[in-house]
């Protein structure tokens, strides 16, 4: 809030396991399994969040969670 004024926004993209180099040697599986949908995340998927809020000119204060609903909690 303390800089809306000026037309600045803040925002934050928060992924979850992400289908990327870094992961390359861990079991498929049990990545998919640290999300309730049961599926790892594209960098493409990633990238589409951060041009979303890039592009959203009245969104502001948000973190957008691209993570299958992992950080609901246990599920």
């Amino acid at each position: 809030m303390e800089f809306v004024k000026e037309k600045i926004r803040v925002n934050a993209v928060a992924p979850g396991i992400v289908d990327t180099p870094l992961h390359d040697n861990d079991p498929k599986e049990f990545l998919q399994g640290l999300s309730p949908m049961g599926a790892i995340s594209s960098v493409q998927e990633i990238v589409d969040a951060v041009v979303f809020l890039t592009e959203a000119p009245h969104v502001t204060g948000e973190v957008l969670h691209v993570d299958g609903g992992a950080h609901l909690g246990k599920w």
